[in-house]
């Protein structure tokens, strides 16, 4: 093998090039994604040493991009090309039920590795879009059903159980004359499981008398409740899943 060549691939010259091509773009949380990453022989004979898929994110915070990652599959060791072979690797893995969703603010992308050694290490990005997993998107159809319009997804950096440095909270505004007389809004936080969906839920009321009025001015007037919607739940009609969720909120109106 030529010095000369070996030399360009550890600058990116005539290194192998890897391309991940995904079965679709849209995902839900918690389910498969497949795809294949098709990696193509430089000018050199090379050892890619291992492949990895990253899941990132990328998002605004205090007015400025930033990446997390959310989570990382290995998916083999030492694989050998020669000068202009291709190489197809298939991959699947269960995205983590915790995945954040997309927003406006919210970029994700699947970012695929190759180790070499002595080389310039190739990656490849491909932006990906995640939806709610169902249980979440149920319960927001059930809100909207009692007449909640849900407003934005924000990132919140304070600790509520998450095993990432943030959690997503859902921002919903009252429209319905029972709850839109009494509420400001809600907000939930949904903390995602096989089996069921737990959930924070701040009911900000409206402030009506000299006392609301003193907790508003001073932040008090959120109140937090905790509670937990299992899939069985969800095998019911909306107009139930809806009443639950109007039995949750229903002792805030007074």
């Amino acid at each position: 093998m030529s010095i000369f060549l070996k030399t360009l691939a550890s600058m990116g010259i005539g290194n192998a090039k890897v391309d991940t091509r995904l079965q679709k773009s849209v995902f839900r949380q918690g389910e498969l994604l497949c795809g294949e990453v098709f990696i193509q022989g430089g000018q050199t004979e090379q050892t890619i040493d291992e492949i990895y898929l990253y899941l990132m994110m990328d998002y605004q915070h205090d007015d400025k991009r930033q990446k997390y990652e959310v989570e990382h599959f290995q998916l083999m060791e030492s694989i050998h090309l020669m000068p202009h072979e291709t190489k197809v690797v298939p991959f699947e893995f269960i995205l983590p039920l915790d995945t954040p969703i997309s927003t406006r603010f919210v970029r994700l992308y699947l970012k695929t590795g190759l180790d070499i050694k002595m080389a310039l290490n190739p990656t490849d990005e491909d932006g990906i879009e995640i939806l709610p997993q169902r249980m979440i998107d149920q319960t927001l159809n059930a809100l909207e059903l009692l007449s909640f319009q849900l407003k934005s997804v924000d990132l919140q950096f304070d600790a509520y159980y998450s095993r990432h440095p943030f959690v997503q909270s859902y921002y919903l505004i009252p429209t319905g004359f029972v709850y839109e007389k009494k509420l400001d809004h809600i907000s939930v936080i949904f903390h995602m499981h096989e089996e069921e969906v737990d959930m924070i839920m701040a009911i900000d009321r409206k402030a009506n008398n000299l006392v609301s009025s003193m907790e508003e001015a001073l932040n008090l007037d959120e109140r937090f409740v905790r509670f937990t919607l299992y899939r069985s739940d969800f095998d019911q009609d909306l107009e139930a899943i809806a009443h639950q969720l109007h039995e949750v909120i229903s002792p805030y109106l007074d």
